[in-house]
């Protein structure tokens, strides 16, 4: 048996996963569930529901072996907080990092861990997190820029309403192959590829409705920086529609662009030194999550810009010096 957990004031009325999720932070909600399902965790001694609200003064038995309440520290990544207040924290995700812990395990280091440990450095006397970051979209591991996190299950519940009305305002930054001349929009359903786990595909019956709209930025000779505005927000939406049309991302071997991009393939003509090997400029997907839009819990209007990470700044500056386009 552990320590008994007293509800005091300020906690009272929320649900019991609720409550127990402040006070382990490192184990899944739904974990915690089955515990209160299985009535290895009472309210008062009596068996409840995980959604039951918890009272002022009342106490919470948990009868579970101390190691299944025990977990590894999440780890904590060099990442920047774009936008901060008491319901929301919004990040700037590398490149490289997932959002979420891989399948497999084979990206021990993900943001939610990150944003965690964020958490417990803010703790109560009675070892309650203040906050518990919940994750409202993802990116791709190969995509950069902002990503939204509440920080309470108010917030939770409104956010993830605005995500499934698509009143959420998202723009992203694209590199992509060839010229793309005029604005537009792809209007194409996804589903699963049957033939390859992990690839997504344009179907014209069945599927979920996607849609993604675009307006070229820049034009280089041979490429296009795109502002991109997914309405909806499937998986790879971006991605396969842009290859959908013919202009895949610049990088996004998985979908008809390039392994990586390199200043030769840019400057005609151009040889590195004897002697040394050529690095490529950018070596994951040529996209940039840049910029949020949403309604707070006020109806008040947030929004938040992620800047263009190093790689992604200096591709695109080696196309305003090499590939600009004449006219």
């Amino acid at each position: 048996m552990n320590t008994p957990l007293i509800v005091p004031a300020d906690l009272a009325g929320q649900p019991l996963d609720e409550f127990l999720a402040l006070h382990y932070p490192r184990i899944g909600k739904g974990r915690l569930r089955r515990m209160v399902r299985d009535g290895r965790i009472t309210l008062d001694g009596i068996r409840v529901l995980p959604g039951a609200r918890v009272g002022e003064g009342q106490v919470i038995l948990i009868d579970v072996e101390p190691q299944e309440l025990d977990a590894p520290n999440p780890g904590n990544l060099p990442v920047a907080l774009l936008h901060e207040d008491t319901d929301f924290v919004a990040v700037d995700k590398p490149a490289g990092i997932p959002v979420e812990p891989s399948r497999w395990g084979e990206h021990p280091l993900h943001l939610s861990g990150t944003l965690l440990s964020w958490a417990e450095d803010a703790k109560r006397e009675d070892g309650a997190i203040t906050r518990r970051p919940r994750g409202l979209h993802r990116l791709d591991i190969g995509t950069s820029g902002v990503v939204l996190y509440a920080l309470n299950l108010e917030a939770e519940r409104h956010a993830r309403g605005l995500f499934e009305r698509g009143e959420v305002r998202k723009t992203y930054h694209a590199l992509v192959l060839g010229e793309v001349r005029d604005a537009g929009e792809v209007n194409l359903a996804l589903t699963p590829d049957p033939r390859q786990e992990g690839r997504m595909i344009g179907v014209a019956k069945g599927g979920k409705a996607s849609l993604t709209v675009y307006e070229p930025l820049e034009i280089f000779r041979g490429f296009t920086l795109l502002k991109v505005m997914p309405k909806t927000g499937r998986t790879h939406q971006i991605r396969v529609h842009l290859a959908s049309i013919g202009h895949p991302l610049a990088v996004d071997s998985a979908y008809g662009g390039g392994s990586d991009l390199r200043l030769s393939k840019m400057k005609r003509g151009y040889r590195p030194k004897k002697g040394r090997e050529e690095k490529p400029l950018i070596t994951r997907t040529t996209l940039h999550a840049a910029r949020l839009e949403w309604n707070g819990l006020d109806g008040a209007t947030i929004a938040v810009e992620a800047p263009w990470p190093a790689d992604f700044s200096l591709a695109i500056k080696q196309m305003r010096r090499w590939r600009v386009k004449s006219v």
